[in-house]
């Protein structure tokens, strides 16, 4: 696994290459930040997903977690934000995957009617592989996190 530059929470407003996109849900705030919360939950709904554990802290800015994804790779993660209720952001510390020299996701939650809606940034600064690759990969992570959010839906309800 490769180290990769961490970054910060302004990096989501500089990043070279950002993709935003929302979702709405029929789940109140707080129970869908506990799913975040959870790296066990996160297979469970977040499409590519296989594998997710804490693997130093927990529940806290500064936790470190691993992730496996189908095509993409490990990922190693560090907590950037940790708002029960509001936001769930990380940056990835470590990698095998060679698109990203650094690479962040930032997950915000805001109250809609009686459901949530889901603000979710991809941030990244491509590698020099990664560069050519961003138009795909940013197309299929639209299309991951708009699944996800229907998956979460459904196991939450």
């Amino acid at each position: 696994m490769r180290t990769l530059e961490p970054t910060d929470l302004a990096f989501f407003d500089s990043a070279p290459n950002t993709l935003r996109v929302a979702t709405t849900i029929p789940a109140r705030p707080d129970k869908v930040f506990a799913s975040f919360a959870e790296p066990a939950q996160w297979p469970r709904w977040f499409p590519l997903m296989h594998r997710a554990a804490w693997t130093s802290g927990s529940h806290q800015v500064g936790a470190e977690r691993e992730v496996a994804l189908r095509l993409l790779g490990k990922f190693r993660e560090r907590i950037l934000a940790f708002d029960p209720g509001k936001r769930f952001a990380f940056t990835m510390i470590g990698t095998t995957s060679p698109l990203a020299d650094q690479l962040a996701e930032d997950y915000q939650l805001s109250p809609d009617g009686e459901g949530t809606r889901i603000d979710w940034t991809l941030a990244a600064r491509p590698s020099k592989i990664g560069g050519p690759a961003w138009l795909p990969t940013r197309v299929l992570m639209k299309r991951v996190f708009l699944r996800g959010g229907k998956r979460l839906e459904k196991l939450l309800a």
